[in-house]
């Protein structure tokens, strides 16, 4: 601390690695403090609020030139006499805001006001408002378990936008994408978050469903989310969610919200869940929006035509804020189109892709850039080309910095599990979560270069099984359908139906099997399936 006229400012505690703000602390320094004309919100951050209009955050953490010019404002308006109301420091997980600076009736006028909106019991005790909770959860099971017990879709956002409203919008803290469209959204976030990690940012992806555990829906540079972060938000914020009656998904958006930007990354990249106007995705304020494609997919909930799918993704467009797709259907890109135009947004199409080589690792030219993948999966040429499209405008409107290494050394190096993934060379068995018509006329475009091959499937029965197992049978007569366990799954006797193909509902005993044979060996279908067939293939493999 420092004496500068008479007056204490303590910022050490700001100084070190404080935790996250809280929003209710936020929206309590905005009635108590007066009205905030600049803020900015990060992790680790420090309110202070100057005068009646004037508050400034400091960032704590990778912004050193934050601090610095944060402080100069703060002696200037010592300097000049201004009236410094007071200096909060917020703390999410402890529940905590520390009074720093502001005299005693000041400090009094907070609380009166804390007490008021949090409805809540407070203690005040050296300098620390408290505010006591009752801690629900001791471990991430009971978390999981609740979280699972709520609605798993909403397709309603307005008890979702009044719940993010009365934590003053947080969201729009980050700077997002947006990604929508029926195949490829994860392979394009995939994508760019690799390149983008290339340049040296710290990337969030909130990406479904759960491949490799239930952790991986929220990443900061590919490594999942802590378990106890996830304990600690749910004792702070559960009765908030029963109050608000906000589902599974919803929660899990909000959980991603919170962790961005506790951990302060540069960039967080969304992929829809469902279709998009009514996705919980869909709070978020992004630079820009991409959508991959249109198909025929979740008909039950988005309509039975391309144009009313197309409708439904395009209300992810904000105004004022651009929209890239891969699409090509002119039905599509028109729906698209008129609604860019209302929203005094720039439709941006994909450019011609060049120089294409077929091949174990696909290659291919987009301006200018000569790009290789890591993959001989033909279809991640344009979820890579729409990703190298989207990071070029990023760059172009000077959102981001980036160079030719990063983008050509990203994209080669990306992998995305359950795409065309090579999880065993002995026997070489190849998962692909192609689960809907588009999805498996792509994967035949690269499956057909395979000999000898042998597919094992399965899917969820809203799913048009009948075109899928038609399209795989082009490929090869030996099939066998499964089943995996998911309220939505489809049994294996009504998969084959009468088609020539082989039925084992037992899944594990159809991958035991690929022991016993010679072959390339195909599993596809659901990535729920792909899941749960990764997780004991991996098993087995490691066993050995």
């Amino acid at each position: 601390s420092e004496i500068m006229k008479g007056r204490e400012i303590q910022i050490k505690a700001a100084l070190k690695e404080t935790p996250a703000f809280d929003a209710f602390c936020l929206r309590w320094a905005v009635q108590a403090l007066g009205r905030i004309t600049r803020s900015t919100i990060y992790n680790k951050s420090v309110h202070i609020a100057i005068g009646e209009d004037m508050a400034y955050s400091m960032v704590t953490a990778k912004k050193p030139e934050i601090q610095t010019d944060l402080l100069k404002h703060v002696l200037k308006a010592i300097n000049e006499n201004q009236n410094i109301n007071g200096v909060i420091i917020f703390d999410v997980i402890k529940n905590e805001i520390e009074l720093c600076l502001g005299t005693d009736e000041i400090k009094q006028q907070l609380i009166a006001v804390i007490k008021k909106i949090a409805l809540k019991d407070i203690i005040y005790q050296n300098k620390i408002i408290q505010i006591k909770t009752k801690k629900q959860f001791k471990h991430y099971e009971e978390v999981y378990d609740f979280i699972h017990q709520q609605k798993d879709r909403v397709y309603s956002l307005d008890n979702f936008k009044k719940y993010m409203q009365e934590f003053y919008n947080i969201q729009h803290a980050l700077k997002c994408i947006h990604v929508c469209g029926t195949n490829g959204k994860g392979s394009t976030v995939n994508y760019m978050k690799e390149v983008l990690k290339k340049q040296g940012y710290t990337v969030g992806t909130f990406t479904s469903p759960a491949l490799i555990s239930r952790l991986d829906v929220v990443r900061i540079n590919d490594e999942w989310i802590k378990e106890q972060f996830i304990v600690d938000v749910a004792n702070r914020y559960v009765d908030n969610w029963l109050k608000y009656e906000i589902s599974l998904f919803e929660i899990e958006v909000f959980i991603s919200i919170l962790y961005f930007i506790y951990q302060g990354v540069d960039y967080a990249i969304y992929e829809v869940g469902l279709g998009g106007e009514l996705d919980a995705t869909n709070i978020i304020l992004p630079m820009v929006c991409v959508n991959t494609n249109i198909g025929l997919d979740h008909m039950d909930y988005l309509g039975d035509s391309y144009e009313s799918i197309a409708r439904a993704k395009a209300g992810i467009i904000k105004e004022h804020v651009d929209f890239i797709t891969g699409e090509h259907k002119q039905e599509c890109v028109d729906i698209f189109r008129d609604t860019c135009e209302k929203h005094h947004s720039h439709l941006i199409r994909l450019d011609r892709i060049h120089d294409l080589q077929d091949g174990e690792n696909v290659k291919y030219t987009y301006k200018d850039y000569n790009i290789v993948l890591n993959t001989p999966a033909l279809y991640q040429i344009e979820n890579s080309a729409l990703a190298l499209e989207t990071l070029l405008y990023l760059k172009e409107h000077h959102f981001i910095e980036l160079d030719e290494s990063s983008i050509v050394e990203g994209l080669f190096e990306a992998k995305w599990a359950g795409r065309f993934e090579i999880i065993s060379e002995k026997p070489l068995i190849i998962l692909d979560g192609a689960h809907n018509r588009e999805g498996v006329d792509e994967l035949y475009r690269s499956a057909r270069k395979l000999h000898n091959l042998k597919i094992i499937f399965s899917a969820l029965r809203d799913k048009d099984t009948d075109y899928m197992i038609e399209r795989l049978l082009d490929l090869t007569y030996d099939i066998t359908v499964c089943e995996f366990k998911h309220p939505r799954s489809q049994s294996a006797k009504l998969l084959a139906g009468d088609y020539p193909v082989k039925i084992e509902p037992d899944f594990r005993k159809a991958l035991d099997d690929i022991y016993l044979q010679e072959g390339t060996f195909l599993i596809t279908g659901s990535l729920y399936f792909i899941s749960e067939v990764r997780k004991y293939l991996l098993q087995k493999i490691h066993s050995k």
